[in-house]
């Protein structure tokens, strides 16, 4: 790396606000504004304080040399912080320290003491209801809680869990916003399945301890919202009519969350305990690791060394790690494959087949509503999962594509 021209090295740089967190051998430096952030050594964080204090990059590069009695190269070490969006560019102005986030006090309130007791004395209840009433404990023939419509029941299933997924991630962002953190909600997808994911990127400056919290808040979240409705349901047991349905409702959306808990431990789609395990274990980009390992090994099977990913980019933990837990991904990965083969497709053909044939027995403009909404009911979540597989390949294929800059460069 070579040092822009336009840079004298003898005045000092102009760098936005950042904040430090230091563990073990390593040190998170970053904008908690943009949530930028970079693992350095401790003396190139060292180095990022002498820079940050007003001292010239020359001069900073001379005190390092007299500190460690190694020489730094400070172009490349500029270069690092431009890449990070730590350095204020020419005509920029330099971000404002970050102030309180939206919904802080919110969040602080919902994880407060108080409501910890008040989230205990609910969940003892819901655990009391159903030792009374073994009928109100989770199972799976709550699901089918009409017979009347197919499409009614698949809208209760589907469209029963919205509010509950909302809500699940809402616990992850007000448990960061509780220690002041930004958040996003996108839409991605774990293999074939189409989830919410909630960044907090934030997290990596926050001490470990204060993580779990965050991690963890989406499925205590779930926890409650199964407690209560039980504890609804509870309360109109025995009713009939708009009442009992209800009723049943209540009963079936508690056990769709409860599935949603348990794919929870399908740690292996970076899912809450993914990052919860990873914390604990110390590590910082498991996943990737593994996946790199697991190609590697194909590469190495095949001759291919070509095509071997660089594993001198690993962090150590990580590759430490992913010695076993890359078996134990590459094993949940066949696992879903096959799953896929055996369940999720002959379901999906055998639904196709009923939807044709109450098609060929009646054309009604109603019947044809209640099949097509039926099947887009049950097929949004697949069809959509691979078009976001598709638009994330075209996009890693124009990353990967050589400019027109970049092939007469090689041509010549």
């Amino acid at each position: 790396m070579t040092t822009p021209p336009s840079r004298n090295l003898d005045e000092p740089v102009r760098l936005h606000p950042l904040t430090y967190l230091e563990e073990g051998e390593e040190v998170t430096v970053g904008r908690a504004d943009i949530d930028s952030y970079g693992l350095f050594p401790p003396d190139g964080a060292e180095l990022l304080r002498r820079l940050e204090s007003g001292v010239s990059p020359n001069a900073a590069a001379h005190w390092y040399t007299e500190q460690y009695g190694e020489q730094v190269d400070i172009g490349e070490f500029l270069e690092v912080l431009e890449e990070l969006d730590l350095l204020a560019k020419d005509g920029e102005e330099v971000a404002a320290p970050a102030g309180p986030v939206r919904w802080q006090r919110l969040g602080a309130a919902v994880y407060s003491p108080v409501a910890w007791g008040l989230y205990g004395l609910i969940v003892l209840a819901a655990v009391a209801a159903m030792v009374r009433r073994p009928e109100l404990a989770p199972q799976y023939q709550n699901l089918f809680f009409t017979h009347r419509s197919l499409v009614l029941l698949t809208l209760g299933i589907v469209l029963g869990q919205v509010p509950w997924i909302l809500l699940h991630e809402s616990a992850h962002a007000l448990a960061g916003r509780r220690l002041g953190l930004n958040s996003t909600l996108s839409i991605s997808r774990r293999f074939y399945y189409v989830v919410f994911v909630t960044a907090l990127d934030g997290l990596v400056a926050v001490p470990r301890r204060k993580r779990y919290l965050p991690m963890l808040a989406g499925m205590i979240c779930d926890v409650l919202v199964i407690s209560g409705l039980t504890l609804v349901a509870a309360a109109l047991r025995g009713s009939t009519g708009a009442p009992g349905v209800v009723y049943r409702l209540l009963l079936s959306m508690a056990f769709a969350v409860v599935l949603r808990l348990v794919w929870q431990f399908y740690f292996f789609l970076r899912t809450d305990l993914y990052y919860l395990a990873i914390t604990v274990l110390g590590c910082n980009d498991l996943q990737t690791t593994a996946r790199q390992m697991l190609r590697n090994r194909l590469m190495r099977l095949l001759r291919r060394p070509e095509r071997l990913v660089d594993e001198s980019t690993w962090h150590e933990r990580d590759r430490e790690v992913a010695r076993w837990y890359s078996w134990l991904m590459a094993a949940g990965y066949v696992f879903l494959t096959v799953t896929l083969l055996t369940a999720a497709i002959p379901t999906g053909v055998r639904l196709t087949e009923l939807a044709v044939h109450k098609l060929g027995t009646d054309l009604s403009p109603l019947n044809l509503a209640d099949v097509l909404t039926f099947l887009v009911l049950n097929f949004w979540e697949p069809v959509f999962a691979g078009y976001l597989a598709y638009r994330a390949w075209r996009r890693r294929t124009r990353t990967s594509a050589p400019t027109a800059k970049e092939t007469a460069h090689a041509a010549g």
